[in-house]
């Protein structure tokens, strides 16, 4: 029997099915499509692994177990299908009739979005970010890193975590690719998760309250359009160039040592850096008389989802929203981080839950249908710093892979091992969008920017504050790994 979710796809004439992208899906679509007369993509995500596969797996093996994985993982997350139209997401669906055919279409579609590169880096990968109909997954040999590549409005951080943990699973099973014996059109639109005013449960229908709540939480972008802007090169006429990155990782000791430190002053890591890139902020900037940070921070929804949109099924979709943590340039450091470590561990309320589908519904349409501009010269375009914090990655890429017949708990080596994380967006505006993690029980920062707008000097200007401030306060010493 279809479900709810299934109900709401109208299939078309040409045997395509359709459905309107949710509220946010909406925002980060537009988002993406802004600089569309580049031919490039703003905020596109990129996820990076280094693997070492088992010695054993020739060169040419590896290509056909990613690529018949990739095929595996569709069949998972069908939501890797989907093409955007305008604001409407097209399932193309495969034909009902044979099963052949359908392989033929899968064969397609993994054509269209996995290959191989030998010569490409993911900083040459990232620098001509193209606008994607399509995510698409790399393998670059030479530096024997997975790259995957998606659009927000698809997949959020996190869920690209996920999708790539499942795929190395299915690297390490030999998934074959294959369509399902049982595989119907049906299925593939059941499994396609629902957005996230759905999967919070928002009620279709307002109410004052749920309004109210809508408008509060509104008030906090208007809030971040005022936020420090930090020197730029160019002038407001410069054209974005290629998106660059910058990082550094920190050795395991100092990251322990970072953890105990911010564990004895009951804190978290998260607030801590936070503060610390408030400083940086304040000491970078060009403003006169600044006395407050606020900025935009991505947090995840997915813990406070209804059962079963927060579990990893649900991986290929966007389930993220945004909170405005404020920092005051005259409380200490102390103050600072207690009322962070206050924010960031309840943000969450159920009444924001219920406002998810009148917030983005409103924001959407701010967007899509903005009322005219006040007359007058425009505003200055933001270039501020904005911080999203990925946590602990190890949660969500296991790392090891043991094939069918390996045992996890002896000494033999796994078939798939990661050994390095990468993580970031595409940037087309002034804006530095950092990332902070940790993988294997390191510490990484990295920062994304345009390069028409900063360079690579620039933006370890911001991590270096960033590690000293923290340094500084927590008496310790941040140690880069060379």
């Amino acid at each position: 029997m279809w479900s709810n979710m299934i109900m709401e796809w109208k299939e078309s004439p040409e045997g395509t099915w359709r459905k309107d992208l949710g509220g946010a899906e909406k925002i980060y679509r537009f988002t993406s499509t802004i600089f569309r007369a580049t031919g490039h993509e703003h905020w596109g995500l990129y996820t990076a692994c280094q693997v070492k596969f088992n010695a054993y797996i020739s060169s040419d093996e590896v290509i056909v177990a990613l690529r018949n994985a990739w095929k595996a993982l569709r069949f998972e997350f069908p939501a890797l299908t989907l093409i955007p139209d305008d604001y409407e997401a097209v399932y193309p669906g495969l034909s009902k009739e044979m099963k052949v055919a359908a392989q033929d279409a899968v064969d397609d579609w993994a054509q269209k979005t996995f290959r191989v590169d030998p010569l490409l880096t993911v900083e040459e990968i990232l620098a001509d970010y193209n606008l994607h109909d399509l995510p698409e997954l790399i393998w670059l040999p030479a530096t024997s890193q997975v790259v995957l590549l998606v659009s927000h409005w698809r997949c959020d951080g996190l869920g690209t975590c996920m999708l790539l943990n499942r795929l190395f699973q299915l690297v390490s099973t030999k998934a074959s690719g294959i369509v399902p014996d049982d595989w119907t059109v049906e299925k593939d639109l059941a499994k396609i998760s629902p957005s996230i005013e759905d999967a919070a449960g928002a009620p279709m229908v307002s109410n004052p309250e749920i309004e109210e709540t809508a408008r509060e939480m509104s008030k906090f972008r208007a809030k971040t359009l005022k936020t420090i802007g930090l020197p730029y090169n160019g002038d407001l006429t410069t054209l974005p160039g290629q998106t660059g990155a910058h990082g550094t990782t920190f050795t395991a000791e100092s990251t322990k040592a970072l953890i105990e430190a911010c564990r004895a002053r009951k804190i978290t890591v998260a607030a801590a850096i936070h503060a610390a890139l408030a400083t940086a902020a304040f000491e970078l900037t060009s403003a006169k008389e600044v006395d407050e940070y606020v900025t935009v921070m991505a947090v995840s929804f997915r813990p406070y989802l209804q059962k079963p949109y927060n579990t990893e099924a649900h991986a290929c979709r966007t389930y993220v929203t945004g909170i405005a943590p404020e920092v005051s340039k005259n409380a200490s450091f102390e103050e600072q981080t207690a009322s962070l470590t206050e924010l960031f561990k309840n943000w969450h309320t159920d009444k924001m839950s219920r406002a998810l589908r009148e917030l983005y519904r409103g924001a959407a349409q701010a967007i899509l249908s903005p009322p005219p501009r006040p007359a007058g010269p425009p505003p200055s375009p933001p270039s501020g710093i904005t911080h999203s914090n990925l946590g602990v990655v190890d949660q969500f890429i296991k790392g090891k892979y043991y094939g069918g017949d390996q045992d996890s708990s002896s000494a033999d080596a796994p078939f798939i091992e990661v050994t390095d994380f990468r993580f970031g967006v595409s940037v087309l505006t002034r804006q530095l969008m950092f990332y902070p993690w940790t993988f294997r029980g390191q510490l990484n920062f990295s920062i994304n920017y345009n390069n028409a707008y900063y360079d690579s000097v620039a933006a370890d200007k911001v991590l270096l504050r960033i590690q000293q401030k923290l340094e500084e306060e927590l008496n310790l010493v941040l140690e880069r790994c060379i």
